[in-house]
């Protein structure tokens, strides 16, 4: 266990006093709250971006699938000639 040295204003102090015994279980909690909080703002930001592609014409967003329709796997086409993996390492030259 390490200990850590902590500046707190003495209002703050006087509220955490009765829970000393608990402050490893509350900073874990309040840091798990902080996360959070961080995480949803990550979201909203990327969903603002996403909005702003989207209004501009630029991107089409797909669609969340709704289960209406059910998934119909595709049949693999047939492809002639060399494999892709050995062009891709022809493509990579010599090593």
């Amino acid at each position: 266990m390490r200990t850590i040295q902590l500046e707190i204003p003495d209002e703050l102090a006087e509220k955490v006093a009765p829970y000393r015994d608990h402050l490893p279980e509350l900073l874990e909690m309040g840091l798990q709250a902080w996360l959070e909080r961080e995480r949803q703002g990550r979201l909203a930001q990327q969903e603002r971006v996403l909005q702003v592609l989207a209004a501009s014409g630029r991107v089409a967003l797909p669609q969340p699938y709704t289960g209406e329709k059910p998934y119909v796997r595709q049949t693999p086409i047939s492809a002639t000639g060399r494999p892709v993996s050995q062009i891709v390492i022809e493509q990579r030259g010599p090593r």
